[in-house]
């Protein structure tokens, strides 16, 4: 079982097609198909079964695949990882987070290690957390930035593999944003933790059931015994902003988020909550342990904490 077949196995069951996977890997479709019954009466099974709209894996062929694609990104990340102990400051980083971090944290990074590092590859993946582990258990990525829930949050930690380290780069609370002329005609304080009994009857924005931070902001009033009103159900942090910025109703965003932008709203004011509410999320980073030195991912990791810091 070669390297060369897996690729082959992979390049068929992703196009589905012999002569279309031939033609991605610049074979003659006869020598494929011959490397295939190859394979196949190597194994002693069948991996591919046909079909009207093309070829279907068979379950030995599934399992093969799972195998072939966890071996091969390996073997791209051994070939990556000895290139860098040869040339540890040249090649490449991947870097994960989802969209808001990448925007809080690798909007800051990039350009203070670009000018630090300019021969080295920086690329950027905007996934959830749980894709972006997998990517990192699969050697597909360098280092991600991920939310984790309160501590305080029942059965919500996340569960890491051996390798996986793990550092908490701050921890960020979630304020009650809103037009100040609302906060006033409610009796609600500008200077204090808002009371979120007062605001029981006043209409809310909220983001999807998916989102953590939905979560989270359904756990804090879970915590202050309130079942607010719900006006409108977004996906947006954007949108949610604009939305209270139009007096449509109030909005919990993380407290950094509101930072960069509520300059543009001055007839917004955000309110902290209660710290007994455990409105917040850890900002976290995660890495793979690794038996030998990698001087560059650990100047990525040193220079992320510095412009954190900062």
């Amino acid at each position: 079982m070669t390297e060369q077949e897996m690729l082959y196995i992979l390049a068929i069951a992703e196009e589905r097609n012999i002569t279309h996977a031939a033609e991605r890997l610049h074979v003659a479709q006869p020598s494929l198909t011959q490397s295939l019954r190859k394979i196949e009466s190597e194994l002693g099974t069948k991996l591919f079964t046909r079909r009207k709209y093309g070829l279907d894996p068979t379950d030995p062929g599934k399992l093969y695949i799972e195998m072939a694609r966890d071996v091969t990104a390996r073997i791209s990340a051994f070939r990556e990882d000895l290139r860098k102990m040869n040339d540890p400051m040249k090649g490449h980083l991947t870097l994960g987070a989802s969209w808001y971090n990448t925007l809080l944290y690798f909007s800051e990074f990039v350009p203070l290690f670009s000018r630090t590092y300019p021969d080295v590859q920086l690329k950027l993946v905007e996934k959830n957390t749980a894709s972006l582990l997998e990517m990192l258990k699969g050697h597909e990525i360098d280092v991600i930035i991920a939310h984790e829930y309160p501590k305080e949050y029942p059965g919500q930690q996340t569960s890491l593999a051996k390798d996986i380290c793990r550092e908490v780069l701050e921890t960020e609370s979630f304020l009650i944003l809103g037009q100040r002329r609302m906060f006033r005609e409610n009796g609600i304080p500008e200077n204090e933790p808002a009371d979120l009994q007062k605001l029981k009857d006043l209409p809310f924005i909220f983001f999807n059931d998916d989102q953590r931070i939905r979560r989270i902001t359904d756990f804090a009033f879970r915590n202050a015994g309130v079942s607010p009103k719900s006006i409108l159900f977004t996906q947006s942090f954007p949108g949610a902003l604009d939305f209270a910025s139009m007096g449509l109703g109030f909005v919990i965003l993380p407290e950094h988020y509101i930072a960069k932008n509520i300059g543009s709203y001055p007839s917004m004011v955000s309110v902290p909550l209660d710290p007994s509410l455990h409105a917040y999320w850890s900002n976290c980073i995660y890495y793979r342990i690794q038996e030998y030195s990698d001087p560059l991912r650990e100047e990525a990791l040193r220079i992320l904490k510095e412009s954190v810091r900062q």
